[in-house]
């Protein structure tokens, strides 16, 4: 963003030896920090505190103290980002007037590599922190707050949470098919070639997870028999269809299972899995009702007027975007994500555009890239682009990829200038295109009226 042009500026006409560097290493206890002027001298020798008031008090009498001995006109203040211990050190900081630069671990991991240095302490760690923040290495200078902040902690929470239903289905189906495996489908001919008839077009939808939860064994679908699986499917609402019920008895009629005695471990795990899947399944409705609700609060609003867009999609972008008015234009920000290519040139050749940097948000870059796979399907108004380049011969993860970066820029000029997404599709109308991808609140013209306003 702008941070390269701002370093330069505070540091213009001044005296180098009046510009005073923390480095603040941080940890879950044991916090330490060095203080020294620009050129290394330490003013402050290595020293621990605590992440509480007394601690913070401290520190700050101490950078009070070497700002008088030096007589700074510059105080940068620099931390690195270890898990997420940094965080209320640069938010308490912040409240008492200094701003902290946020460091990769991997930037002190250079700069002890170039001093040719393989030991690795906390004072020599501090040293390569000083280092860095002279050359202005730092990727942010303050957190998200208020709503943003609220919603990136909900919608990585909602990521954690799917990730780990994701691994939960599995071990779903790996026990499914200890006890009947034909339950998630069988092989039958059709036109003499081989192909995988399922019983249920979703197999994570109500039905099969009932029969999972309840009647997961072959023989107890035979023992319901049709007339008795039409009764449950009334009683409970399945809408079991004709076929779906034929299939299953036929799939229950041929199972080479073992018998329910011996397989008692399995199918208790198995309900155990199924209780634990319907918590999951609970807990991210509930994050991404809040999630809608807090995303109606913000710009993010203007992202459900693109088409393909929907509420998760706009809020993690959102959250994770951060704070644009840091950046001069989106380029800055596909940087940030680290979906630009990397260029390769030498000599006298043209060079060439190589694989992404992959540097940066790694959740923006997670983002952008499910964004641009969204896009290239439900998103007439940039389907010719997608195109163009698919004709080109593209992989379809650098269409992905490029699409995601498209969708950046629009979504840039969206917030910078508080303007909905106009598409030129002629039954497109704002009111439809948002209320359709809201489950939980319905949307009036008034809130863009107001937000654009």
């Amino acid at each position: 963003g702008k941070k390269g042009s701002r370093f330069s500026d505070q540091l213009r006409g001044i005296n180098l030896e009046e510009v005073l560097i923390v480095a603040i290493d941080a940890a879950k206890l044991h916090q330490k920090a060095l203080i020294c002027n620009y050129f290394g001298d330490v003013i402050e020798k290595p020293f621990f505190f605590s992440v509480n008031s007394l601690g913070i008090t401290e520190l700050c009498t101490k950078i009070k103290h070497a700002s008088s001995k030096a007589n700074a006109q510059r105080i940068f203040l620099g931390v690195e980002a270890t898990g997420h211990y940094y965080e209320d050190i640069v938010r308490e900081l912040g409240t008492k007037g200094y701003g902290v630069q946020i460091f990769n671990a991997y930037t002190t991991f250079e700069e002890r590599s170039s001093a040719l240095s393989w030991c690795k302490t906390d004072d020599l760690d501090l040293v390569a922190l000083a280092h860095a923040i002279m050359r202005n290495k730092g990727t942010e200078f303050t957190l998200s707050e208020g709503t943003q902040r609220q919603l990136l902690t909900l919608s990585r929470a909602r990521r954690s949470e799917v990730n780990k239903r994701s691994t939960l289905q599995v071990e779903i189906r790996v026990l499914m098919d200890h006890i009947w495996r034909e339950f998630q489908g069988y092989a039958v001919m059709d036109n003499k070639k081989r192909k995988t008839q399922k019983i249920f077009s979703d197999f994570w939808g109500k039905t099969p997870l009932f029969f999972m939860e309840h009647y997961p064994h072959p023989s107890s679908i035979l023992k319901l028999g049709e007339l008795e699986i039409r009764k449950l499917s009334r009683q409970h609402n399945l809408k079991m269809r004709d076929t779906t019920i034929q299939r299953l008895l036929f799939a229950a009629n041929h199972s080479l299972s073992r018998s329910k005695e011996e397989l008692t471990p399995e199918l208790l795990i198995l309900k155990m899995k199924i209780q634990s899947l319907k918590i999951f399944n609970e807990n991210i409705k509930n994050l991404e009702k809040e999630m809608e609700t807090l995303l109606l609060k913000t710009d993010g609003l203007l992202l459900l007027t693109v088409p393909g867009i929907g509420v998760v999609s706009a809020a993690e972008f959102y959250s994770e975007l951060g704070d644009i008015s840091k950046y001069d234009h989106p380029s800055q920000l596909i940087k940030k994500a680290g979906t630009n290519p990397i260029v390769k040139q030498s000599g006298g050749s043209g060079g060439y555009y190589g694989k992404i940097s992959k540097q940066g948000n790694s959740h923006l870059r997670h983002v952008l890239y499910h964004i641009g796979h969204t896009l290239s399907v439900h998103n007439k108004d940039l389907m010719p682009f997608y195109e163009r380049l698919k004709g080109k011969g593209k992989h379809y993860r650098k269409l992905y990829v490029a699409l995601g970066n498209k969708f950046l820029k629009i979504a840039f000029a969206m917030l910078r200038d508080k303007k909905p997404f106009i598409s030129n599709q002629p039954d497109f109308q704002i009111n439809h295109e948002i209320n359709k991808k809201l489950r939980y609140h319905s949307f009036k013209n008034q809130q863009l009226v107001t937000l654009v306003a």
